[in-house]
């Protein structure tokens, strides 16, 4: 079986944003948010995001999963494989957007639902604070810690981060709701068309005693062999591999820029070296300022400094 990888944003549209698909979806915000018993997301509504069908150059709309659940809350689920500049404050202006439009005009603020964003990356947002995969923000009194209020939360969860920890700490891993799920996502390499075997496996496993896996994997492998899904896919990746190309190729034209300027400057600053030991030399043998300047082209203040 060649799947496809579900961390291209068109297939994770096609698995979790499908209302065909709802079940699956419930069983993964549930694993993600570590949701149980009365807490527990039991019903969803998705909501458009505009998605629109896929064309040679890889345009199309927006990708993203928003759903309302039973509890009354709004979810914002955004996959990104290429890292974003500023993504933190985009993902904040992402949460604003969608909690402010939550409220009709004449409607109390109290009506606002509680809306949470999970941010699933392929890279770590904040490397240098946590090697954590999955973290989770609120807005808290810095000194006693107690909420702003509970309307806001931020998951991020971090899919290079998981896979180092997978293969760390496995047991530890599995111990946790959300590996299988984020196992699913980690699986299949898009770039290098890899499927990590013993992964599958492992899913394999898990869904000999858990229905949800069972049919989500079911599903993938569904998804995975249908050939209008694999046009689309094809087209989505052939976009993706050439803005990472360009994102390669502007870091590498702006570190041969760094060097070449780099090389320059060196230069410059070993010949201003060079001229100010002639110049010395030259004073030692008595030659006169005007002199100096002239041959040397350094200043009277850098020919005064050196005497």
């Amino acid at each position: 079986m060649q799947y496809l990888d579900l961390k291209m944003d068109f297939m994770f549209k096609q698995m979790f944003g499908q209302p065909s698909r709802k079940s699956i979806t419930m069983a993964f915000l549930n694993a993600l948010l570590h949701r149980k018993e009365d807490d527990r997301i039991v019903d969803v509504q998705f909501e458009n995001t505009e998605l629109t069908k896929e064309t040679e150059d890889g345009k199309t709309g927006r990708l993203d999963v928003i759903v309302r659940t039973n509890l009354g809350e709004r979810i914002h689920v955004e996959i990104q494989i290429i890292p974003q500049y500023g993504m933190p404050e985009r993902l904040l202006y992402y949460w604003a957007r969608l909690f402010s439009s939550s409220l009709s005009k004449g409607e109390r603020y109290e009506t606002l639902p509680p809306t949470i964003m999970i941010a699933i990356l392929n890279y770590p947002l904040f490397p240098h604070e946590t090697d954590r995969f999955h973290t989770v923000f609120h807005i808290r009194e810095d000194e006693e810690q107690f909420l702003w209020s509970h309307h806001l939360e931020f998951h991020v969860l971090d899919l290079s981060q998981f896979m180092v920890k997978w293969k760390k700490y496995r047991r530890d891993v599995k111990q946790l709701p959300e590996w299988p799920w984020l196992t699913m996502l980690s699986a299949v390499d898009c770039r290098t068309k890899k499927v990590d075997e013993e992964m599958v496996r492992e899913l394999e496993g898990v869904a000999m005693t858990e229905q949800e896996i069972l049919e989500a994997l079911e599903e993938w492998q569904s998804l995975s062999v249908d050939p209008e899904n694999r046009y689309a896919y094809e087209m989505r990746l052939k976009w993706l591999l050439d803005q990472l190309s360009n994102i390669r190729g502007s870091r590498e034209e702006g570190l041969k820029e760094g060097l070449e300027k780099g090389l320059q400057q060196g230069l410059q600053q070993g010949l201003q070296q060079e001229k100010r030991q002639i110049a010395k030399k030259m004073l030692e043998k008595g030659y006169d300022v005007q002199t100096i300047h002239e041959l040397t082209e350094l200043s009277w203040e850098e020919i005064e400094k050196l005497k």
